[in-house]
């Protein structure tokens, strides 16, 4: 197993917390060919991912550098995911969606009246719509999970939150609502719940 800590992190560990052996491993300095090797490795495949301080392993005519493989979710027989580089979305928002497995969107379009989109999280599917400047989640209810409604609320001073309808703002609804079901696992005050179309 490896554990990617800086040495901010390693410098607040000690031995009253960490054995002796292990704090030993943290706080090995690289071989001196390490970067070299880093470096070939880095460049190997598209496919490889090297970390900037991964471990080196010399050996007397090469080196053994830990590398992460890319595996499609296709070739393990899982369904290819959106990458949401069709989207104009905030580096830090694409970061967000691209964390969350279980979260997919099939279409998006800003443009249309009342159904935005459609996409699947975990394994349910789901529809946005827009009603009243407005955005509303509908988890369709599969067997064994009910319908689930998660809607933006009115902005009591200036107006509504339907001011400019964007990418950006649909996708990061769609985390907040992702986000409260995870927390709560149940269906919203009646506050947050709108009249379905």
């Amino acid at each position: 197993m490896w554990i990617d800590l800086d040495e901010t992190e390693i410098a607040h560990l000690s031995q009253d917390t960490v054995p002796a052996s292990v704090l030993k491993k943290l706080q090995a300095i690289p071989h001196r060919d390490a970067t070299l090797f880093r470096k070939v490795a880095v460049g190997w495949s598209d496919y490889l991912h090297v970390h900037d301080d991964a471990p080196v392993e010399r050996t007397r005519n090469g080196a053994y550098v830990l590398s992460w493989l890319w595996v499609y979710n296709e070739q393990v027989g899982l369904p290819k995911c959106n990458d949401f580089n069709d989207y104009d979305l905030s580096l830090e928002c694409l970061d967000l969606l691209q964390q969350i497995q279980d979260f997919d969107v099939i279409d998006l379009d800003i443009d249309a009246k009342q159904h935005l989109g459609t996409g699947h999280l975990k394994g349910q599917q789901w529809s946005l719509l827009h009603n009243s400047g407005l955005l509303t989640l509908i988890l369709l209810p599969s067997e064994g999970c009910p319908l689930w409604v998660y809607s933006e609320t009115p902005v009591i001073a200036g107006g509504t939150t339907g001011d400019g309808l964007t990418d950006e703002r649909c996708m990061r609804f769609l985390l907040e609502a992702i986000n409260t079901l995870k927390t709560h696992g149940a269906l919203p005050s009646e506050e947050q719940q709108l009249t379905l179309l």
